[in-house]
């Protein structure tokens, strides 16, 4: 990862039109509701906030890397998290890792970099000299927890051969979590001087965070090895101060068999002390997209990690990308865009707080719309009213005489009981025209439930440039 200029805010050029001049052009569907719920329409919604940044759009350059994680403060402050390149590896073979550091940079609620945060906008740190984020949450204290996969930096001369320390030892992934003050410092009340240490292993995989409502926060470990077909997920709880928590990470040999196995790539906490987690079976093709067996959800309670009930869950197509929310019931849904060759849908599962799917939602518990080609599920959520957000891209095709790709972002929302909402009328998307260069990436709600718009695209240097667009929203928008 190349310097991060913490110091520069773009100006927003006239000719981008990618959200600001768009939102509400061009037919945007209608915010629905549950039983007893009062309709918003979505483009009233999706009206830019003009107060936020430069006429309503925060940019931010990212320099060369890719950011690994975002997150939003209740007020509506940003998180920003990667890692830079600190010293660059010499030439070699596959596998090598070079001295990182791993940065939160934090935008003020006006859009612009919060100077007070970190050291002049940004938090720094390092846990074991390279690390690879996995994700960021925040405890109601104001905590801010960065999943961190930590390795010591090595030398691989090929990629037969294990990456080596500078004394010659193989290297070790540390699966950790780092907690930061509200302030942007290394907080060093919270685990072993800031650092909770999580599982140890000889492979990269997936990390992902929740907090439960207790504040304790849950680390999600995907223990899949795709090339030879094996997965697995690990949970390793800790206290709200960072503490492993022993009993809940005992290993559950001695436990039922799980319901099923799988990868683990997303986690949820519910309100009831609960935790979903959600995985795949990663490097498969099917010839016949029916036989995806989709996902297995999993439900964990209790005094361990154990899995406690759940299963597959089959959408009759193949598995794309899916995302988890909480459903104001006390349960939670499960978005995915499946497919069957080149036709796509949103699917969307609820299910229970037990895991079980709830048959009198959409069709026997899944509700199916048509997706237009080429779309790709970014952010999904479920406001209070029960209504339902779907946030997706749509990648064309470049323009005449040029290799660029171009992007429009897609709005589709669904009632409680999963019907599509649009007035009563049965359209199932919103396509924001024309497409630009800027690739729709995540929506994500602050606690006065404004919806902040993210984008990313490259500038003529071929720098990233982060775009963040602020909208209204609505009070009964929030989780």
């Amino acid at each position: 990862m190349h310097r991060l200029d913490t110091g520069r805010i773009f100006q927003r050029p006239t000719h981008d039109v990618w959200l600001a001049s768009c939102l509400v052009a061009f037919g945007l569907t209608a915010c629905g509701g549950g039983s007893g719920s009062t309709t918003v329409t979505l483009s009233d919604a999706l009206k830019v906030d003009t107060t936020y940044g430069e006429a309503g759009v925060a940019t931010f350059p990212l320099g060369t890397p890719s950011f690994a994680s975002l997150g939003v403060q209740p007020d509506g402050r940003l998180l920003i998290a990667g890692s830079r390149v600190a010293v660059p590896a010499a030439p070699s073979g596959f596998g090598s890792l070079p001295a990182t550091q791993t940065f939160v940079v934090r935008m003020g609620a006006d859009g612009h970099v919060d100077r007070g945060f970190g050291q002049n906008g940004e938090a720094r740190f390092s846990v074991k000299g390279y690390e690879s984020l996995g994700d960021v949450r925040l405890q109601a204290d104001g905590r801010i927890l960065v999943a961190v996969q930590a390795h010591e930096p090595c030398f691989s001369p090929s990629y037969q051969t294990r990456c080596l320390t500078a004394s010659g030892e193989p290297g070790t992934w540390h699966h950790t979590v780092v907690g930061l003050t509200a302030n942007g410092a290394v907080d060093s009340t919270f685990g072993t001087q800031g650092v909770a240490e999580g599982f140890v292993s000889t492979n990269l995989n997936t990390l992902a965070l929740a907090i439960q409502p207790d504040q304790k926060p849950v680390l999600l470990t995907s223990n899949d090895r795709p090339i030879v077909q094996v997965f697995g997920r690990s949970l390793r709880r800790l206290s709200a101060d960072g503490i492993p928590d022993a009993a809940f990470n005992q290993p559950t040999a001695s436990q039922p068999p799980a319901p099923c196995e799988a990868s683990g790539a997303a986690v949820l906490a519910l309100r009831n002390g609960s935790i979903v987690t959600a995985g795949q079976l990663g490097g498969r093709i099917y010839a016949d997209p029916r036989s995806d067996p989709g996902l297995c959800v999993a439900v964990h309670a209790g005094g361990t990690q154990a899995q406690t009930s759940g299963g597959w869950t089959s959408f009759g197509a193949e598995l794309k990308e899916y995302q988890l929310a909480p459903h104001p019931d006390g349960g939670f849904v499960v978005a995915a865009r499946t497919c069957a060759g080149s036709d796509c849908q949103l699917s969307v599962a609820k299910f229970s707080a037990n895991g079980a799917l709830d048959t009198s939602f959409g069709d026997q518990g899944i509700e199916r719309v048509v997706l237009p080609a080429n779309y790709r599920l970014k952010s999904f959520f479920v406001q209070s009213d029960e209504s339902m957000k779907a946030f997706g891209a749509i990648e064309e095709g470049a323009a005449a005489g040029t290799t660029a790709r171009r992007f429009r972002a897609v709005w589709t929302s669904l009632t409680g009981n999963g019907a599509l909402a649009n007035n009563d009328t049965n359209v199932a998307t919103s396509i924001q025209d024309p497409p630009t260069s800027a690739e729709p990436r995540e929506v994500l709600q602050d606690g006065a439930g404004r919806w902040l718009v993210i984008s990313s695209e490259e500038d003529s240097a071929r720098n990233l440039v982060l775009r963040v667009v602020r909208t209204v929203g609505t009070s009964t928008g929030r989780s």
